[in-house]
């Protein structure tokens, strides 16, 4: 296939995007007139059906931005211009087989967000070449290329790896270890029941019982004690009053 030189018209001027030879799972745009670097498009999932690899992305840059940072020097800039930007855009088909486009936020090698002259640029020059990629002819193989790129990080589950933050299943025969945590709770826990258990029946259960209160077969009697303490606020004592009547 040719090379193709798009004209795009920006606020800034006339852009001419040139599509390099297809790579294996890309595009890159070289650009010129109002506007120099490269631009980068690839394949993606749809943003509303994760499994479904029917998007392209266009990223500022030579590389794919998902995958590598493109270089200060190397990053799309106006020609009148020394900042260059990164930034990135989706283009899909809604429900209605209507184009739809997601922009993420751009920002200069700074960390400097863009002016809005600058970022309707960026946008129409990532949105040309995206929608040129959408149109070709072998866009089913950027596609299926670019699925086989993506599954293994995103979906590691269906290529028998277990996804991020779960741990592999214990092999047969291997030893099962309790987290320190847990072992010092169980500890925690079992010397506190010992602490409050009940004594077992038998003569050690009576040995701190009053006589009266220690054998089942005697009478029971009362046992007056010392007052048990007040669990309350303190209740206000009435002062007797004092001689005078003052």
């Amino acid at each position: 296939m040719d090379s193709p030189s798009l004209t795009i018209e920006t606020r800034a001027g006339t852009v001419r995007a040139t599509a390099g030879p297809r790579q294996a799972d890309s595009v890159v745009f070289e650009l010129s007139g109002a506007m120099r670097g490269s631009v980068h498009v690839t394949g993606t999932h749809h943003p509303h059906h994760w499994d479904q690899f029917a998007a392209v992305r266009a990223c500022l840059g030579p590389v794919n931005a998902f995958q590598t940072t493109a270089p200060g020097d190397a990053l799309p800039r106006l020609t009148r211009s020394r900042t260059g930007y990164r930034g990135s855009l989706n283009l899909y088909r809604d429900d209605a087989d209507r184009p739809q486009v997601t922009v993420y936020p751009m920002q200069s090698a700074a960390e400097h967000d863009p002016s809005e002259k600058t970022a309707a640029v960026l946008t129409a020059v990532m949105r040309a070449c995206a929608e040129h990629v959408a149109q070709r002819d072998d866009l089913p193989e950027i596609l299926d290329t670019s699925r086989q790129r993506d599954t293994p990080a995103a979906f590691p589950h269906l290529v028998g790896r277990p996804p991020p933050g779960r741990s592999r299943p214990l092999q047969a025969g291997s030893p099962r270890r309790p987290p320190r945590a847990a072992n010092r709770r169980n500890r925690l826990v079992d010397r506190r029941t010992m602490a409050h258990r009940p004594p077992a029946p038998g003569p050690a259960a009576d040995a701190g019982r009053p006589p009266q209160l220690a054998c089942p077969h005697r009478r029971r009697q009362a046992v007056v004690g010392p007052l048990l303490p007040h669990r309350g606020r303190p209740r206000a004592r009435t002062r007797p009053p004092r001689p005078g009547g003052y």
